[in-house]
């Protein structure tokens, strides 16, 4: 039986409407959420995989002319409620409609917590990370968030806006880059006569290519020095989003596979978690063209976007991708609300204060062109925790410490 609805109150605008549900949530929010956000840490698959759809769990939806213009779920923990969505994009209006709606039913609430959400308009700010800062709103905004507002950019999404063809995605990349590219397929072509590229989709995916792949990244990090970042329990999670919502792009050589990249698809776009390779084949770079076929093959698709996620890489710029900032916010009730609360205000405090940190080293070892720090060949790795637990229901117990999209923390 679905939730209850229950209708807040109603905005001033006199074509907005919004109301709230209790678990269980009614069905039509999920595709509805999926639309909205493009974005796989807010689909159904990947909160019930990952243990985050507890009773807890409500909705808010907001409507224009009868349109679901808003839509955000949350768990209330005391004075402060926590929203699940994630890895998406937030506007000043979005955010103020919520802080109304939130605050207005909930009298006891002092703090709204949100966690990897890109803040659309954080570019023209160029104090992020500063303790309070307001979204200054874009054409058609309110004048202002109405809200004191905390902030600080912990992490980025590196984003391809996929073009209308493989043609044009290749105009759009440096001469030096085509040519790379073309070398290395030729290389590898003429080394492996066998060579092969094929996907895979969710149903089709076996556990056996998942774990396959994870195993490659695993013997490349441990050959590098590297920790890795993905424990047994995970590595089950991530094989079942993949048999529910993946892709997996592979090169084979002899039948055997040998180079992989697995993405989930949320909406029109695609999500890269892990890639790599056999590291027996170090010299064909079979990693990196399995990223530029799964890339193309995203375009013959019709995908929108293309997330390389988190990790500041050479080839996430060189094939196209752009960081676009995750922001750990708060957003208060008033200036008197946040002084009940000084773990969470020391908390933001120093999140700010790690994000000015990195963007300092990122810009010392960025070379003059502008990249990544890391170098171009250093192309293969695993995206720590991009698919760990959203927002797990945990008792709030004065713990500081930052976390991956997609991993709640309790403060």
């Amino acid at each position: 039986m679905p939730g209850q609805a229950f209708p807040a109150t109603r905005p001033a605008d006199p074509g907005l409407s919004s109301e709230f549900h209790c678990w269980p949530l009614p069905a039509y929010l999920w595709p509805a959420l999926e639309r909205r956000s493009q974005s796989i840490f807010c689909t159904e698959a990947h909160l019930r995989i990952h243990d985050a759809l507890t009773p807890d769990v409500e909705a808010w939806v907001e409507r224009a002319d009868g349109q679901i213009a808003g839509l955000w779920l949350f768990r209330r923990h005391g004075r402060i409620a926590r929203v699940l969505n994630e890895v998406a994009v937030a506007d000043a209006a979005g955010l103020g409609h919520l802080a109304d709606a939130l605050f207005s039913r909930y009298g006891e609430l002092d703090a709204i917590e949100l966690h990897a959400l890109h803040l659309a308009d954080d570019e023209a700010s160029p104090d992020i990370g500063s303790p309070d800062i307001g979204i200054r709103p874009g054409p058609g905004q309110p004048a202002a968030l109405g809200y004191p507002l905390q902030r600080a950019v912990f992490s980025e999404d590196f984003v391809l806006e996929l073009p209308a063809s493989v043609d044009d995605w290749h105009a759009s990349l440096s001469a030096r880059t085509r040519e790379k590219l073309r070398q290395a397929l030729r290389r590898a072509q003429r080394a492996e006569p066998s060579f092969s590229f094929r996907l895979v989709h969710d149903i089709d995916i076996t556990e056996q290519q998942v774990r396959s792949v994870l195993q490659m990244s695993r013997a490349r990090m441990r050959a590098k020095g590297r920790s890795y970042g993905i424990d047994p329990h995970q590595e089950r999670q991530l094989c079942a989003l993949m048999q529910e919502r993946g892709q997996l792009a592979a090169i084979e050589i002899d039948g055997h596979l040998r180079a992989g990249l697995l993405c989930t698809q949320a909406g029109n776009d695609l999500y890269m978690h892990v890639v790599a390779h056999d590291p027996r084949f170090d010299g064909l770079r079979l990693g990196y063209l399995c990223c530029v076929l799964g890339i193309e093959a995203a375009i013959a698709q019709g995908l929108h976007r293309f997330h390389f996620l988190w990790g500041w890489y050479d080839y996430k710029l060189q094939l196209g991708g752009q960081p676009r900032a995750l922001h750990h916010a708060l957003l208060w009730r008033s200036r008197l609300a946040q002084w009940r609360h000084p773990q969470l205000l020391l908390r933001q405090h120093w999140l700010g204060l790690k994000a000015g940190l990195r963007q300092r080293r990122i810009a010392l070892r960025a070379p003059a062109a502008g990249h990544g720090h890391r170098h171009e060949h250093e192309h293969e790795h695993e995206h720590e925790h991009a698919h760990a637990p959203a927002h797990a229901s945990r008792p709030a117990t004065g713990r500081a410490r930052s976390r991956r999209p997609g991993q709640w923390h309790a403060d």
